[in-house]
Order: C-alpha cells, then sequence, then structure tokens
C-alpha cells in the first residue's frame, strides 16, 4: 500500500512554500501641491551607492528638480526626500526593501514602500531597482502639480511682506528661499530686502 504520492507532496509542497511568499508595495501620495524642487538626504546606511542617483533620476523625469543634502534639512528646502534600502542575495542581488518619504517642510507628505523581504520562491523578486522603484515613484508624484523654475505659486508659501507679522530673521530667510527657487526677480529680491530691513 502506497502511503505517498510522492509528485502529489512535492506539489503540496510547493503550492505552501509559495503562498508564503509575498512581494508588497503601498504608496501614500503626495497630497495636491505645488512642487518645484526636491532636497534629497543622502543616507550613509545605504550602501548601493546607485540608489539616491536613481531616485533623482526619476524624479528630475517628472519635471521636478531635485540636490541633495547630508544632516539636517536646508531652510530654504521646502519639499525634501528621505529614503532608506536594502538588498539579499539569492543566486543574485535584488532589492528587498525599499521605504521613500516626502516631506513638505516637516510635515510628512507622502510615502511608498516596496517590500520582498518574504519573496522567497518568487522569481519576480529579480530585476532592476530601477524597474521596482519606477512605479512607487511614479504613484507617489502622481497628484503634484511641476512649477518651473520662475513660477510663481498660485498659493506662495509666504504672505507678502507688508502683511507679515513675523520676526525680520523669518521673514529674510523666506524671502531668500523665494530667490533660491528662482520665484522672485533679483530686483524683486533687494526691493522686498529693504523692505523688512527699514523695519528694523
Amino acid at each position: 500500500m502506497r502511503l505517498f504520492n510522492i509528485p502529489a507532496l512535492i506539489l503540496v509542497t510547493s503550492v505552501v512554500m509559495v503562498s508564503g511568499c509575498s512581494i508588497t508595495q503601498s504608496v501614500d501620495p503626495v497630497h495636491e501641491t505645488q512642487i518645484s524642487n526636491v532636497c534629497v538626504q543622502k543616507n550613509a546606511k545605504v550602501m548601493m551607492g546607485e540608489f539616491e542617483p536613481e531616485v533623482r533620476r526619476q524624479i528630475e523625469a517628472k519635471g521636478i528638480r531635485t540636490s541633495t543634502y547630508s544632516g539636517n534639512r536646508p531652510y530654504n528646502c521646502r519639499h525634501s526626500l528621505e529614503y532608506t534600502a536594502n538588498w539579499q542575495w539569492d543566486l543574485a542581488m535584488y532589492l528587498s526593501f525599499a521605504e521613500l518619504r516626502v516631506y513638505e517642510d516637516s510635515q510628512l507628505a507622502g510615502k511608498a514602500v516596496y517590500d520582498a523581504r518574504r519573496g522567497g520562491g518568487r522569481m519576480d523578486k529579480f530585476g532592476t531597482t530601477a524597474a521596482k522603484i519606477e512605479p512607487l515613484i511614479d504613484e507617489l508624484f502622481d497628484s503634484v502639480e511641476v512649477v518651473s523654475a520662475g513660477h510663481v505659486p498660485s498659493k506662495p508659501s509666504v504672505a507678502p511682506v507688508a502683511d507679515a507679522p513675523r520676526n525680520t530673521a523669518e521673514r529674510l530667510r523666506e524671502l531668500q528661499y523665494l530667490h533660491d527657487e528662482s520665484l522672485i526677480t533679483d530686483a524683486e529680491y533687494e526691493k522686498m530686502k529693504q523692505e523688512i530691513l527699514k523695519d528694523i
């Protein structure tokens, strides 16, 4: 009497193993907003040197300028992106986890996660890192209105100087941000700067 049907046992075992394998991705898109530049924070713990340049390339392909920084976010970076990523080895290196977080000022504005840490026997865990993060970045910035340099947003991030009851240092920082982002001309910058300094 046969106690086991070997082919059937192998099939059942394979199904159980594969069913326990999963690759997930989730995206909370950046809310409808205007973006001209995204500052990307360098993460020294991410050992794959091409990850951050690839993230920047894909964001710039959408018409959004990027720059990088280390440490604390520069005051003139209204929109910033922080990331983490890991790779694993299984016949070849593959991206096992990536998380991208976009901030507007200091508030989380959007988040995307790719997770293949339980990818196990799935062959679609292999592939280029660029191909894995492309759909994340597409969806993350899908609702964003790209603002070109020199374009003044319809809803400025700062109030007109005459209406601003803030302290002088804060007003000067915000004015510098507008100038750095090419949202005002050199002449407008100098004129508004003198108006602020007159209040001292």
